[in-house]
């Protein structure tokens, strides 16, 4: 089936949020930071930053939730390009759920800040969280992605599996002092994916349909840019 320029370019629209996810989870920490008293990118962690502690809590609060409503848009554009170049249904539907179910997990965190109780959000959340990089280097995979792609795809899998049973306190690590830290590498697992899964498809939907234009147009509307 045909599918017309204007289709393609709403597509490439939504991936544009897909790829600027990881630049506003750590962008408006950059922005909130200064807020936050005795901030420590070892210690203090992403959600504390919107939290009672900061002078200016609705900052990261306000980029939590940019940050979600950016992922949800860019699950659509995923969903979209993979079917769009070939993708099992099955296999893009589920990339639209893990990754719109990760920006749920960002807007939740911004509605409800700590202390509030509700802040950790549904369990549900921490599945599409974990299933990202799964999910998308399988997706990636089968469409025949370079090998530099499929090695960083391994290697963020693996991370993953390092710092799971680290953030779960398996280990006789002090989470009190590298809390911020170890945060801020499984993120890396989380929402870089999304980054990356989304430019490569951007890539190959231009090479796909030249007349839409792709990484140079997509670098070029890069909006310019959490965790629980």
């Amino acid at each position: 089936m045909r599918r017309s320029p204007r289709s393609d370019d709403m597509t490439l629209a939504s991936l544009r949020f897909g790829i600027a996810v990881p630049l506003l989870y750590y962008g408006i920490q950059l922005v909130a930071a200064p807020f936050f008293p005795d901030f420590s990118v070892l210690g203090t962690t992403a959600s504390e930053l919107g939290s009672d502690r900061s002078a200016r809590p609705w900052i990261f609060n306000a980029g939590a939730m940019l940050t979600g409503i950016a992922a949800i848009v860019g699950s659509i554009g995923l969903l979209r390009a993979l079917r769009r170049l070939g993708a099992h249904p099955i296999v893009a539907w589920l990339a639209l759920l893990v990754v719109a179910g990760t920006g749920l997990s960002c807007l939740w965190a911004g509605i409800f800040p700590m202390p509030d109780p509700r802040h950790a959000g549904h369990p549900s959340f921490l599945i599409a969280m974990l299933a990202v990089p799964f999910v998308l280097s399988f997706a990636l995979w089968r469409l025949g992605v370079s090998r530099g792609i499929k090695a960083y795809l391994v290697a963020t899998i693996v991370l993953l599996l390092v710092m799971v049973p680290i953030m779960m306190r398996m280990f006789d690590i002090d989470m009190h002092t590298y809390a911020g830290l170890a945060q801020r590498v499984f993120a890396l697992t989380v929402f870089l994916p999304i980054s990356v899964g989304a430019y490569e498809l951007a890539r190959r939907m231009g090479a796909a349909s030249p007349g839409i234009g792709a990484p140079d147009r997509v670098a070029a509307a890069l909006p310019v840019g959490q965790s629980h």
